[in-house]
């Protein structure tokens, strides 16, 4: 299911290459603008970008090193070649086979489990920045009446950000059940499942932190850019009031412009604010809590 999930939201990226770039594009002029970026931040976002590839290449190695060292894939092999059914010329190949495929199948999903939530969290973050430099140019540009070239620099961004949130949105909202649905096997695996092999306690660790950064990288980001578009929104709704002589003409051209209210979401549906990564985290917690206990009683009554 992980790997369907994941094939999916690759194909849909995929199919959209062309406005991602076109997106992208539009992330590169705007952080060459004057109030956009500072050099400095420009570094930190490479060294960032570095940073998060490093961890995913790491994370990937030795959660395949753990799971082949936890025995769970020698067990499946050793069922095989125990079985009665398969021809005996077979075994050594089919095991072979299971080897490959189970290392293939962990490269494969983790491999696309970390594409989407790395290249959203650097888009969320370059906005959030955007926004940030936006609220302090407009106080200069507010001192030199220059009302026009706030809602110019506004409307790049504000359309932007529509951009962003048409083309990710939906896989965004697929990306993020995937992860809690892979952190809720690994979280109920490791609370209730009875392992006394310490690799595979290791390999169950190690699989939740990484899909757990996976969902600090997406969530999170997405709520800061909000939130930082929310306050530049403010400023050009009060625009007007900075303008006396002029506040009809700039009240018309704000309400005509930017009356619908722009936020990154989760299938254009769900706004995603700072409350949603403890909403989705207590979800996980009552579900496991209450299949936990429904197991209990069933083993209880057997």
């Amino acid at each position: 299911m992980v790997l369907s999930l994941q094939l999916w939201i690759y194909i849909s990226v995929f199919r959209s290459r062309n406005k991602i770039r076109l997106l992208t594009e539009d992330l590169y002029r705007i952080s060459n603008m004057p109030h956009a970026y500072t050099l400095q931040k420009k570094k930190m976002m490479k060294i960032h970008i570095w940073m998060y590839c490093l961890f995913v290449i790491l994370g990937m190695v030795f959660l395949e090193v753990t799971f082949f060292r936890s025995g769970m894939i020698a067990y499946e092999q050793q069922e095989l070649l125990d079985s009665e059914i398969i021809p005996a010329h077979l075994k050594k190949q089919l095991a072979d086979l299971i080897c490959v495929t189970y290392a293939f199948t962990i490269l494969l999903a983790n491999g696309f489990s970390a594409i989407l939530p790395g290249y959203y969290s650097f888009t969320c973050n370059c906005m959030k920045q955007f926004f940030l430099r936006f609220e302090m140019k407009s106080k200069v540009l507010i001192a030199r009446h220059d009302y026009q070239r706030i809602l110019e620099i506004y409307k790049e961004m504000n359309v932007t950000m529509i951009m962003m949130d048409d083309l990710l949105s939906l896989p965004v909202l697929v990306s993020v059940i995937n992860i809690l649905s892979t952190l809720f096997w690994f979280g109920y695996s490791f609370a209730f499942g009875q392992n006394d092999n310490n690799e595979v306690g290791i390999f169950i660790s190690t699989g939740f932190v990484q899909y757990f950064v996976l969902l600090l990288m997406t969530l999170p980001p997405a709520a800061a850019a909000n939130q930082a578009a929310t306050t530049a929104r403010e400023i050009v709704l009060f625009l007007p009031g900075w303008f006396p002589k002029r506040y009809s003409i700039i009240k018309l051209l704000v309400c005509r412009r930017f009356q619908p209210k722009t936020a990154l979401t989760l299938g254009k549906t769900y706004r995603i604010d700072k409350s949603m990564l403890i909403s989705a985290i207590a979800t996980l917690i009552s579900y496991g809590i209450v299949l936990g206990t429904l197991g209990s009683v069933q083993s209880s009554n057997d």
